[in-house]
């Protein structure tokens, strides 16, 4: 079975740094396998891109760290290396007062063989595409979802409320946070994984998501949902990383 990688980030029309940051790690160190890592940044005076990047960054060194990563281990490895980048984000947000309450969102993929395991924190999404049929995998950690969640709300009126995007998980705000790790999934030939953060999913549906991203090569794709994002007037940095399962 062989991958076929495309991944971009866009700052969009947000003035400032872009805050996502992508991290795509194949074969290095002591991973024997391939890691996608998307991250969008939040928090004043450049803090939001520090975050992110701390974040794609210590994830990155902690799963290519010895020893090798297994099937038995990937999804503790994968949970230990989040929240190890959580506690930096933490600790640097304490040593700097410029940099108090800065934070990101995180969603990860790990690749081993032919098997496939997600974890997330905040809004970032990731997709599993198949045939004709995507899913998102993760849940948005966020105010409104949550009250969907327990029936406050319908999601109609997530859609259109103006807290939407308001987190209640995000990743370096407090000394500790849950991680959503899901158990693995097998990949087939002709599956596609798709992490973006919400600059792509709040302008673009699924079903754009889904077409653009089977339609053409994965870097060819990653590079039209953004153009397709930016066209669509998003308000936010846009990001994208895709796998393409081949034979």
């Amino acid at each position: 079975m062989k991958f076929e990688v495309g991944y971009r980030t866009d700052p969009g029309p947000r003035k400032g740094a872009n805050q996502d940051a992508i991290r795509v790690v194949a074969g290095e160190g002591h991973l024997d396998g391939i890691a996608l890592i998307l991250s969008d940044g939040m928090g004043g005076a450049r803090a939001g891109e520090r975050a992110s990047e701390i974040a794609v960054s210590v994830i990155e060194e902690e799963l290519v760290a010895a020893p090798p990563l297994t099937p038995t281990t990937a999804s503790e490895r994968l949970h230990q290396a989040i929240l190890t980048a959580n506690q930096s984000i933490y600790d640097e947000a304490q040593a700097m007062p410029e940099k108090q309450g800065m934070g990101c969102t995180i969603v990860a993929a790990l690749i081993l063989g032919n098997q496939g395991w997600i974890a997330s924190v905040g809004d970032s999404r990731a997709y599993l595409i198949r045939g004709e049929s995507s899913k998102q995998l993760t849940q948005d950690h966020t105010w409104v979802n949550a009250r969907v969640r327990d029936g406050i709300m319908t999601r109609e009126e997530a859609v259109n409320s103006g807290l939407r995007h308001v987190l209640d998980r995000a990743l370096g705000t407090r000394p500790n946070v849950e991680v959503d790790v899901w158990p693995a999934r097998t990949l087939e030939p002709g599956d596609v994984l798709l992490l973006c953060s919400d600059g792509l999913y709040g302008v673009l549906d699924d079903d754009e998501l889904c077409a653009t991203a089977t339609a053409y090569p994965a870097q060819q794709a990653a590079d039209r949902l953004v153009r397709q994002a930016l066209d669509a007037h998003t308000h936010d940095n846009v990001s994208v990383v895709i796998l393409q399962v081949r034979e």
